[in-house]
């Protein structure tokens, strides 16, 4: 979302710099000649720290935008070393809660107390309302720092890629019915949840599910379907460079996740037309849905939940309510992005924080 956010404000005449940490992060077709890209070379962004700072001395940018706490903490160091006026915006993407479970050894400690004492000093866009609560429920102090900014998804791009030509062999006149999820394969996505689910769809009505994505689950999900004897009704697509024609054309788009922030594929499934399926995690679906107005909400991880779900789709589809267009406006790119410069010219406008010293020598934690 930084990469379609940056897009966005170049085309809005902000000269705009994308600080790139590692060489193998997410890139855009589409992100402006005019985005300056500047590689630091480092293998994780707290190591970025001192080329963040030199760029910060160098250029004095007025505003650094970084996403979560492993980036937005560097982000902050840097800015204390650097000694300039640049203020500091943090997009958290993800509910802190949930997040913070996968900390181990001393940084369930360290950096629960750095982000109490770093996120002070900064804007904090929080991409739903469940994402601010979360956060505020564990930083109380931090709530007049917050601000909800849902993300720019939709875009008249996004609906013309819908658009493309689809030549995968499961759709067509008198095919079965075709559900579609896509994520990064992985635990948090609950995809071993939905193959179970569509292994008891299956002995209800024909039906065929296609799985989007790459990632470290890939081998144990291949061994799940073949296990459930699923080899001709459930794919592994693979990354999909334009996965909207499948949104657009599948009979439903199941989301399974365990836990979520605000989950882009689901808006974008809404967006191109497809009947949605979610699960009611802890953050995102529930909000984005209205409540379930706009889909169909089951608990998380309940397979027969699910599966049920799934088989009432397919043998009595839910009618799209008229509305949705209306709903959705919220979540286009032209909303998303005036909600940003609004707060990024309050944030100039406003006092600068006076900032304290900062232990650079502890470590904390950070993704690969």
């Amino acid at each position: 979302m930084l990469l379609s956010l940056a897009e966005e404000l170049s085309n809005r005449n902000y000269i705009i710099d994308l600080l790139i940490v590692r060489e193998d992060g997410e890139r855009s077709e589409y992100l402006p000649a005019n985005v300056r890209q500047i590689k630091l070379g480092a293998s994780r962004p707290l190591r970025a720290v001192p080329a963040i700072a030199r760029y910060l001395r160098q250029v004095r940018p007025s505003v650094l935008i970084a996403s979560e706490h492993y980036t937005g903490l560097p982000a902050l160091y840097a800015l204390f070393l650097a000694r300039v006026n640049t203020r500091c915006v943090i997009r958290q993407d993800n509910t802190w809660g949930m997040d913070s479970r996968r900390f181990r050894g001393r940084h369930r400690f360290l950096t629960p107390w750095m982000v109490d004492l770093c996120f002070r000093y900064a804007e904090i866009i929080a991409v739903s309302k469940g994402v601010a609560r979360d956060l505020i429920g564990h930083f109380p102090h931090l709530r007049k720092n917050v601000t909800v900014i849902y993300n720019p998804v939709i875009s008249e791009r996004l609906i013309a890629r819908a658009r493309e030509p689809l030549s995968h062999p499961w759709f067509g006149p008198g095919k079965p019915p075709v559900l579609v999820a896509a994520g990064r394969l992985q635990p948090a996505k609950g995809f071993d949840v939905l193959i179970d689910a569509f292994s008891r769809v299956v002995k209800v009505t024909p039906a065929r599910l296609l799985i989007l994505g790459e990632g470290p689950d890939r081998e144990l999900l291949q061994q799940q379907i073949m296990a459930n004897n699923l080899t001709d009704a459930c794919e592994l697509v693979g990354y999909q460079h334009n996965p909207y024609p499948y949104m657009a054309r599948s009979h439903a788009f199941v989301l399974s996740s365990r836990f979520e922030g605000l989950p882009t594929v689901l808006i974008e499934a809404l967006a191109v037309g497809a009947t949605v399926i979610a699960t009611d995690c802890h953050s995102g679906p529930r909000e984005i849905l209205a409540d379930g107005a706009f889909g169909t909400l089951v608990p998380v991880e309940d397979v027969n939940a699910l599966a049920d779900a799934m088989v009432a789709q397919i043998l009595n589809p839910r009618a799209i309510r008229a509305d949705l267009g209306e709903w959705l406006r919220q979540f286009d790119v032209d909303t998303s992005v005036d909600k940003h410069e609004k707060l990024i010219q309050a944030t100039l406008a406003s006092p600068p924080p006076r900032a304290r010293p900062i232990p650079l020598s502890i470590d904390c934690n950070t993704r690969d």
